[in-house]
């Protein structure tokens, strides 16, 4: 028998479990979660299809554990749809935009932007370090 709130049921009597029932997932809102999956929604958003509350991600996370089976389902619904979109942006045609949007968002590459300022009066403009990095400044 477990301490109360260790998250385990305890068990009472005849094999008979005390505490809330395990949520259950309709076929009906797996469906429309794997839809919503492959279309890229956020996970906390496919969370609350599958009638979990957006304040509750640890009874999310607790469903995916005990059931490993939906939890792929979801990975490989996003992932293929993923590759679709990617393909589509690609396919795109003339143009260099697409490929450059796709490789900022995925790869990690992003513009590097300097700032030049000036104080009043044209004089030297001091910025403390910590604002100066977020520009990719001097740290």
């Amino acid at each position: 028998m477990k301490a109360k709130g260790s998250g385990d049921l305890v068990k009472k009597g005849k094999g008979k479990r005390v505490g809330r029932p395990e949520k259950s997932v309709s076929s009906e809102q797996k469906k429309i979660a794997l839809r919503a999956a492959y279309l890229g929604m956020p996970e906390d958003r496919v969370a609350v299809l599958c009638g979990f509350s957006c304040g509750n991600p640890a009874g999310w996370g607790q469903y995916l554990i005990r059931h490993p089976d939906f939890k792929r389902e979801l990975e490989s619904a996003r992932v293929t749809g993923e590759v679709e979109m990617q393909g589509r942006v690609l396919d795109a045609g003339n143009g260099w935009q697409g490929s450059a949007w796709l490789l900022e968002r995925t790869r990690g590459y992003v513009a590097r932007a300097s700032l030049e300022h000036t104080g009043k009066g044209g004089k030297e403009l001091s910025v403390s370090g910590n604002l100066l990095g977020a520009f990719g400044g001097q740290k």
